[in-house]
């Protein structure tokens, strides 16, 4: 069986090795309250209630929401009248407006 041929490294260096602290962040970031169980039976919900991209039927266009989005972001709990259901392209482009994506300036209301 053939052997993988020798990695080149440079001198002195040693593998990645992340410090408690950085392991601390990474976790709470994994944990997000999006990510929770109750946020999960929500979105399912409001997505049963509203299957519709809300943006784009505004548009007159037919589109099947895959995303919930916090109408305002800023609002911590997860009210329903602070849900709309959206397509990803849809959900994608107002966070990048909302956040200054793809090079914009933030846009706060």
């Amino acid at each position: 069986m053939p052997s993988r041929p020798k990695q080149h490294r440079a001198a002195g260096w040693k593998p990645y090795k992340e410090d408690p602290r950085q392991v601390k962040r990474r976790q709470d970031r994994r944990a997000l309250a999006t990510n929770s169980t109750a946020w999960r039976k929500m979105r399912a919900v409001h997505l049963a209630y509203e299957p519709l991209c809300r943006t784009c039927s505004a548009s007159g266009r037919i589109t099947a929401a895959t995303e919930v989005d916090h109408i305002d972001g800023n609002d911590a709990n997860h009210a329903d009248h602070n849900l709309q259901s959206m397509c990803r392209s849809c959900h994608s482009a107002k966070t990048a407006r909302e956040n200054g994506g793809f090079g914009r300036e933030a846009w706060n209301a």
